[in-house]
């Protein structure tokens, strides 16, 4: 990634966050066909939601397909674990179940749903996910013909089981958080056009040591960006 002398400004064009509270702990995907929906894990729900809230304007309606950088520090996990038990307890795995705990499937499940094929890439950097997801997106911006590239990030609650070995304190940080990024500043949201993103990151990166998570730099950043709005 470059320094903040980039030839190319980056700009917020979008912005969007799901963190679970008390009254609501699950993202409102009603909008996803019922059959569909029965099929997404939460951290894919997650990312559904944050996803199609960037991928439209203030009238709904859909902006024009990017690239995404999808990061995660433990990805399906829930759905990873499921997979596990099923193969100890029968010694088979569903292609249909395994193709919905990979890596990468709460994104291909949003560009589906998107029918978005301009391509995604996923980045797994555990603890430094968030950090290192939003510099690889920053990084393809600044470098690319394209004016616009989405970034999204989501960590879902490890499931109990493992919290014995996961490294991490328990209950972790949960949430989803989705930035459409423009070198067009036509396009930039005017209440964070003034955000400098690149400096923001560069910020985050030294305050690394003091998250046990991904999801905590997410966080920091959601906190950053919203003192920062116009």
């Amino acid at each position: 990634m470059q320094e903040n002398n980039s030839k190319k400004r980056i700009y917020i064009e979008k912005f969007a966050s799901f963190v679970p509270t008390e009254t609501q702990t699950k993202p409102d995907v009603s909008f996803v066909p019922m059959l569909t929906r029965r099929r997404l894990s939460y951290v894919s729900r997650m990312v559904v939601l944050v996803s199609d809230r960037i991928s439209r304007d203030s009238n709904g309606n859909r902006l024009a397909s990017c690239k995404v950088t999808f990061a995660s520090q433990f990805g399906e996990i829930s759905q990873q674990l499921k997979i596990s038990q099923t193969l100890i307890d029968t010694g088979t795995v569903s292609p249909a179940h395994f193709s919905l705990s990979v890596f990468n499937a709460a994104i291909a499940n949003a560009s589906i749903l998107e029918t978005n094929t301009a391509g995604y890439s996923a980045v797994f950097s555990g603890k430094d996910a968030f950090t290192t997801g939003l510099a690889d997106c920053i990084a393809a911006l600044e470098n690319e013909t394209g004016d616009s590239r989405s970034f999204i990030f989501a960590d879902e609650l490890i499931p109990e089981t493992y919290a014995p070995v996961a490294g991490v304190p328990y209950p972790n940080a949960v949430c989803a958080l989705a930035l459409r990024l423009t070198t067009d500043d036509s396009k930039a949201d005017p209440a964070l056009k003034n955000i400098d993103i690149v400096k923001l990151l560069d910020n985050l990166k030294t305050l690394q040591k003091n998250f046990d998570t991904a999801a905590e730099q997410a966080l920091a950043f959601l906190c950053a960006v919203n003192m920062q709005k116009g």
